[in-house]
Parts: C-alpha cells; sequence; structure tokens
C-alpha cells in the first residue's frame, strides 16, 4: 500500500515522566511563521479544522545525521520523507482544514538509550509541536472546533501537548484528540485527569481518544502494553464484548488510479482485551516486518493502526462534531 506503512518505530520503551516540568532549551527553535516548516496550512473553507502530528518516517540513522538524535527539517530531502504519510491523511480528513507541521522527530537509535535521555530528548520534540500548535492557535484557528491527530510518535507527542501546552480556552475548542497507536498509564492519567480525559462513548467531545489493535493477544507489543484508556474503534467504548464484523467500517486505501484515498471494506470482529482491540479475522501477516518483530511481533496491527479503521475514524468525527 503506497505510503501507508511509515517506519513508526517507537516509543515503547519508555513512558515520558509524569511530573509537571518545563520543555528542555534545545539548540534552536523552529520558526513557526516560516511556512517551509508546514506541510499544510489549511484553506478555512470548513467548519472545523484537524492539528496533524505524523509518526516516526524519518529512515536517517543517528550516525548519517552528523550524530543527531532528531530528523533535520531543514533538509528537503528529510521533509519529503513525511510527505507521503501527510498527503494520505490530508486525503482521508478531507472534511477538515489540514494543518500539518514538520517537527524534530527522534530518530530510532533514541529509543536504546537510558530513560532519563530519552525522556529530555523527547521532551524537545514535543517542544516544536507544542510552538506549531500555539502557531496555528495564534494565526490560522480564528475560534474554529478542530480535531488532534497522531500516530504513533506523532500521538506520543500530542499526549504531551494535552498534559502541558493547552489552555482552557484552547481546549474548549478541541472536539476530540485521536492519539492512534500509543499509550497512556494508570499513573499518567491520575497525574493529569484534566487533559487525559479518555473518551468512554461515541459522542463524548473534548475526550482523548487511544486504540491500538492486533490479531491476537499474544501480538500485544510494548506500544501499547500498560494502556489504560484505549478504546475498540468498532464501537468506541471499553466495552470488552465481541462485536459483530458489520461494526467495522472499512479501511482507508489509497487508490491510485483516482489519485485519492478510498474506505474499502475490511470486515472484521473485534474485541477489546486489555484495552487493546483485537481482530481475529485478519492475516497476523498483513504488515509484520521481520526485522522490527521484537517490538511489533507477528500479528501487532500497529503499523496498520492509523488506516485499518479509517472509516470509523471518519464516521466517528462527524459525530462528535455535530455533538460538540
Amino acid at each position: 500500500m503506497k505510503n501507508l506503512l511509515p517506519i513508526a518505530l517507537i516509543l515503547a520503551t519508555m513512558l515520558l515522566s509524569c511530573t509537571e516540568r518545563k520543555f528542555p532549551e534545545a539548540a534552536s527553535s523552529i520558526d513557526y511563521a516560516d511556512t517551509t516548516f508546514w506541510y499544510s496550512l489549511g484553506d478555512e473553507s470548513h467548519a472545523a479544522d484537524v492539528f496533524y502530528v505524523y509518526p516516526t518516517v524519518s529512515t536517517i540513522s543517528f550516525a548519517d545525521n552528523g550524530s543527531s538524535w532528531f530528523a533535520d527539517i531543514t533538509l528537503p530531502e528529510v521533509r519529503e520523507e513525511a510527505n507521503g504519510n501527510q498527503r494520505f491523511n490530508k486525503m482521508l480528513y478531507g472534511d477538515y482544514n489540514f494543518y500539518a507541521p514538520y517537527y524534530r522527530q527522534m530518530v530510532f537509535e533514541a529509543y536504546s538509550q537510558p530513560e532519563a535521555m530519552l525522556d529530555s530528548l523527547a521532551q524537545i520534540a514535543a517542544k516544536d509541536v507544542f510552538d506549531a500548535f500555539q502557531y496555528y492557535m495564534e494565526h490560522f484557528n480564528h475560534g474554529r472546533p478542530f480535531f488532534l491527530m497522531g500516530h504513533s510518535q506523532g500521538s506520543q507527542m500530542l499526549i504531551e501537548l494535552l498534559k502541558h501546552g493547552m489552555t482552557d480556552e484552547q481546549r474548549q475548542l478541541m472536539v476530540a484528540a485521536y492519539c492512534i497507536g500509543y499509550h497512556v498509564g494508570a499513573e499518567e492519567m491520575a497525574e493529569y485527569p484534566e487533559a487525559l480525559r479518555p473518551a468512554a462513548d461515541s459522542t463524548e467531545t473534548g475526550r482523548l481518544v487511544i486504540f491500538n489493535s492486533v490479531t491476537d493477544t499474544t501480538a500485544i507489543g510494548m506500544v501499547s502494553r500498560g494502556d489504560v484508556a484505549g478504546v475498540n474503534p468498532a464501537t468506541w467504548t471499553m466495552a470488552t464484548d465481541t462485536v459483530a464484523a458489520t461494526f467495522h467500517l472499512g479501511m482507508a486505501k489509497y487508490n491510485d488510479a483516482r489519485d485519492s484515498v478510498l474506505i474499502v471494506p475490511c470486515p472484521t470482529r473485534t474485541y477489546l482485551y486489555k484495552h487493546t482491540t483485537v481482530c481475529p479475522d485478519l492475516d497476523p501477516d498483513m504488515v509484520f516486518i521481520p526485522a522490527y518483530e521484537q517490538m511489533f511481533p507477528k500479528g501487532n496491527l500497529h503499523f496498520a493502526d492509523s488506516w485499518l479503521f479509517g472509516g470509523n475514524v471518519v464516521e466517528n468525527m462527524r459525530c462528535r462534531l455535530r455533538n460538540y
């Protein structure tokens, strides 16, 4: 599937610190007044916005990146690595004004470092997302309701934004925060009860929406282990009953002939197990990559999470916006 398998090599070896803190000083900041650092700045033709943060897409290693832990988004070739994913999502969420910044995401080797160092590195990436979001709110939002949307490392950074980077006025404009392919632990949620309020049904607004999927319970990986917020996106609840395949509204797929994203059938029963959505009717080889088996064992659908329930997400966004 073209542009549908970004290298979302993520995040699962650590949780960001749950203590209140300021972002560390970076050697430099990204100037989000410069349109170079935005993939998309919307067109304000729709009633609501999407602020989108992409997953780990950089294939550049620490050694080949000037011994830097971050993707250098001043380089056109580095920004280009994110464009396929952002373009796909811009088409998928075409009912909304689409705002998508580039950010200095961590390269994969960062996740082999000690937890304290990982925490510091992640804060710098999160600060870029914070700065971009504040620029968007000040210059582009104009009081419209908005969705936060991310996947994997992008969701990690949005969770940090929810915890540390939003005012009460901004939260009132947020329809929902879809932080797909990541996790929130019990201690983290207890530390930030107002910022991390998981949705309990398909209509609540101002809530955090998380889901991760596997084909069987043995494939739960480190990204979703310990999550206490995940829902079943077929029902948008935390109920553990098996749900009929008819509740799956289709996956999002790029169509070369039409140069568009279509919702196509992908019937599977689903049920929730330890806040992870199990899809027993799907092929465990669907998105399996042997090189990443330690983090994403066969049957783990992390690489598909952002599009596997595309039809459900699009319909649920409409539902939540109607109830906003």
